[in-house]
Formats: C-alpha cells, structure tokens, sequence
C-alpha cells in the first residue's frame, strides 16, 4: 500500500498570524494532533511550516509564552518535508529517520498538497499487517492440527490421520 491511502486527508490550515491559543482550539475542535501554517501570497495561501501538539507544549508552555498574545508563526517549523503520494511505509519512514520529524506532508506527482502522514499512521499500518500475519499463522496452525492429529473412532486414542487427497 502507499502513503496516500493511509495519509489523512483532512487537513486543518491556519495562517501564521493566528495566536497558538486559537491554534490549540482549531486542534481540538477538529481532533488532530497538527495544523499546517499558512502565509496570505498574491497567489494565495501558502504553505510555510505546521505545528504540532508537541510544538505548543514544548515549545511554548514550557517556556511560559503567553498562548493568548503569541503567534504559531513564532513557534513554527519553517522546514516543511514532503514525501511522493507513491512512496512505500518503508520510504516514509526513512526520509522521517533521515530529516528527524514525526509527520510528512504527502505530495501528488504535481506538488499539490494530498495529506500528512504521522509516525502513528505509520504504526497502525505495520500493526495491521503483523496482525494479518499473526492470523495467517495461526489459522495455519490449526488447519495443520487439525488435519493430522485426530481420535480414534473405535478407541478413542489420538492417532495420526493422513489427509484426504
């Protein structure tokens, strides 16, 4: 599977003005955990950096920055790093590992925005394929088991039956 069919699609934009108490609330109201930042252009909205949960705990709270008077431009990751729409959970998580952040934005072949990606998106998709993994073994397991060890009908001791062809 690529990034775009487990990237969230649904992305909460905020322009850098916005002060990071407004910032938290836009988190809240919309049950994500990072909100892309934007700057008006004469082209229109641009993308300039996100925040992150993280980002206003860290980076603001603890250094007692007043969430009502400051902006999320202050506090903004200014880098942005993207990923291609196409790429695998294995290329995602490396450019992660290689440029040390925990959400990509995911890119379609023409540049435009499609999602973001976290590391736990990543994570549940690697879950779900241990899982199915897990599944298969086991429902190996007991085809196996069941296939080979049997009663016998007469005495009741277990035996070893070969499989019907």
């Amino acid at each position: 599977m690529n990034i775009e069919g487990m990237c969230a699609h649904s992305i909460v934009t905020a322009d850098r003005s916005r002060t990071l108490q407004e910032c938290a609330a836009l988190m809240g109201e919309n049950h994500v955990g990072t909100v892309l930042v934007t700057e008006e252009t004469p082209g229109g909205p641009q993308a300039v950096g996100i925040v992150t949960d993280r980002d206003l705990v860290v980076e603001a709270m603890a250094r007692g920055v007043a969430p009502g008077q400051a902006s999320i431009g202050q506090i903004t990751a200014r880098r942005l790093v993207t990923v291609p729409s196409t790429a695998s959970i294995d290329e995602a998580i490396q450019v992660m590992k290689s440029e040390g952040v925990r959400r990509l934005l995911v890119a379609a072949p023409d540049r435009r925005l499609v999602g973001i990606i976290s590391m736990d998106d990543l994570l549940d998709a690697l879950a779900g394929e241990m899982g199915g993994i897990a599944q298969a073994i086991r429902s190996g397991f007991t085809r196996e088991a069941a296939a080979i060890r049997s009663s016998c009908v007469l005495c009741g001791e277990r035996s070893i039956r070969l499989p019907t062809p």
